[in-house]
């Protein structure tokens, strides 16, 4: 099956959007960072021993697949390469020296790849009275993935297939989304004999910019009858898009041309979200600040709701088979002539397959669980599980996160290196520091300066101006409380 048959199966359907979470453990975790402590939870900016933080600039980066990969480099030693070949047109003879070699995997397991990205903008947190902690932030995100693709779908295992030999695409779906958040912090602590007690909520409101669904809900039987034909039975699919965009591409596949208008930014939709949390936290005469800081928070509670230049596409009434002719296809030059095509292609009617022009779905809502230990002055061992949770059929998924983070941290240095497992099965190790008010680190450290197949990459950096509680701090380290009483009960 050629490349742009292979493009338009994608199209058909056979590749879902999911979003993963990159958790910038190196900034999220270290108390002299001020806001970006709040996207991990808010009730830890209450806390902070800052009198107030400006937030400059940020920006975090996510990638990683199992699809395919770059042979035997790392991203430092790419900057030595001058030149990209793909490893099925090397035909067995040795690539040049300075040069990457592209290759893809030919495996037994499911298919991922997934990429996010988060731009952190300006945000500013002041406290009030000692107590209070109020805030503006604003951030741009976007994530992409594709998961749990079948393995009979990789490329060199979809290439095997014998004509008229059918096999089983199983059931998967996931969702893609740029947005940008805007909203206020509001934090409280409420401080007791030895220790304290604090909650956060952040409030936000969502812009959506680009964002779209997939779900193939039932095992539906693939065959390949020619190099222009495949026959899917019972194909139970869904998908949702934003077209204002797409509807400015049109594609001469014939002469494999293709002209874009004028895209550009464009919001489809908008809606509110929420991050709510608590924290607790216990001191002893030992250390200056908490001997043990405990935490839980819900992140990106909310809805994602498209009303402009939207699209809901169905198969329902489910087709009991369905031949699809590539050639027939390639004829479309706009994708409302293709959604038109397979449309009719499915159902009968270029028509039928738009139930509506508009769509929901659920924000990348999760569930994190923070640890922090003070085992000895300024050097701690933190931990974190974050388990995504869904709102609605479709969702911007969260990606599983169980991590241990041991650190350094003063005022105006900070070392840490995290150990994070992904998904319950990946595990990476990264390293993290804070220089004044500059933060930057990585999770995958592997990727920068171990030569391996090169799968994906994780980096992040801060820029902030911030000051400590000057009261607190000339008298007592910061924020730091050495009372002896034991902690009280808290009144409400």
């Amino acid at each position: 099956m050629g490349k742009i048959n292979f493009v338009l199966v994608a199209l058909f359907g056979l590749i879902s959007m999911h979003l993963t979470a990159q958790e910038q453990l190196g900034i999220r975790m270290d108390n002299y960072t001020g806001m970006d402590q709040a996207w991990l939870n808010p009730a830890l900016v209450a806390t902070s021993p800052l009198t107030f933080d400006v937030h400059l600039v940020g920006m975090g980066l996510f990638g990683e697949n199992n699809y395919g990969f770059v042979h035997h480099t790392s991203l430092l030693d790419m900057k030595s390469k001058t030149d990209f070949v793909a490893g099925w047109d090397l035909e067995g003879r040795s690539a040049p020296s300075q040069t990457l070699v592209g290759d893809v995997y030919d495996t037994p397991n499911k298919k991922f790849a997934k990429f996010n990205t988060t731009i952190t903008g300006p945000s500013v947190m002041i406290k009030i009275a000692e107590q209070h902690s109020i805030g503006i932030f604003s951030n741009i995100r976007a994530a992409f993935a594709a998961t749990k693709i079948p393995a009979s779908l990789g490329y060199y295992e979809y290439d095997r297939k014998k004509y008229l030999d059918g096999f089983t695409v199983t059931p998967f779906k996931g969702a893609g989304a740029i947005w940008n958040e805007t909203g206020i912090h509001y934090g409280f602590e409420l401080e007791k004999s030895n220790g304290s007690f604090a909650f956060g909520a952040n409030l936000k409101y969502n812009s959506f910019l680009e964002s779209g669904f997939f779900g193939l809900q039932n095992e539906m039987t693939y065959t390949k009858i020619s190099p222009d034909s495949v026959a899917i039975d019972y194909p139970a699919i869904e998908f949702a898009i934003t077209t204002g965009n797409i509807k400015e591409v049109s594609v001469d596949m014939n002469n494999k041309d293709m002209t874009i208008g004028q895209p550009g930014p464009k919001v489809y939709g908008h809606s509110v979200s929420a991050d709510l949390g608590a924290t607790i936290e216990i001191t002893d005469n030992d250390v200056d600040g908490y001997r043990w800081r405990a935490g839980v928070s819900v992140l990106d509670f909310g809805m994602a709701k498209l009303t402009q230049n939207a699209e809901f596409h169905t198969s329902f009434p489910i087709p009991n088979s369905l031949t699809v002719n590539f050639d027939s296809l390639k004829s479309a030059k706009t994708v409302d002539e293709l959604e038109a095509k397979i449309s009719e292609l499915a159902l009968g009617d270029p028509k039928a397959s738009l139930k509506a022009r508009d769509f929901k779905m659920g924000l990348p809502t999760a569930i994190s669980i923070q640890g922090d230990y003070q085992v000895v002055q300024s050097v701690f061992v933190g931990g974190l599980v974050v388990q995504p949770i869904g709102l609605s059929r479709y969702n911007l998924t969260r990606t599983a996160v169980l991590a241990v983070a041991p650190r350094f941290e003063t005022r105006y240095f900070s070392f840490s290196t995290p150990l994070v497992l992904r998904d319950w099965k990946s595990v990476r190790m990264g390293l993290a520091g804070r220089l004044g008010f500059l933060s930057f680190g990585t999770d995958n450290l592997g990727s920068f300066i171990r030569k391996r197949d090169f799968t994906g990459t994780d980096f992040y950096f801060g820029l902030r101006i911030n000051a400590v509680n000057l009261p607190k701090f000339l008298s007592g380290g910061g924020h730091r409380r050495n009372k002896r009483s034991p902690l009280g009960c808290y009144s409400f």
